[in-house]
C-alpha cells in the first residue's frame, strides 16, 4: 500500500534526509520519500496501522503532520 502524508517543517535536503531515513527504520515500511518544497512524505507500507506509527515519528523528530 502506499499513501501521502502532508507535513511542515522541512526545508531543506537535510530534513528530507532526515526524514526518509527515520521512516525507513520503521520495521512495515518498505519505502519512503520526501520532499520539502511540497511538504509530501509518501510512504509504502504492508499494514494500516504503519501509517500512525509514521505519523508519530514525524512529530518525534521535530517535524508537524498537517492532515
Amino acid at each position: 500500500m502506499k499513501t501521502t502524508i502532508m507535513t511542515k517543517g522541512m526545508h531543506c535536503d537535510g530534513c528530507e534526509t532526515r526524514m526518509v531515513n527515520a521512516l525507513n527504520n520503521l520495521e512495515d515500511i518498505k519505502g519512503a520519500k520526501a520532499d520539502a518544497k511540497s511538504g509530501k512524505v509518501t510512504i509504502k507500507y504492508k499494514k494500516t496501522e504503519t501509517v500512525d506509527e509514521a505519523k508519530s515519528l514525524i512529530t518525534e523528530i521535530g517535524f508537524e503532520v498537517a492532515d
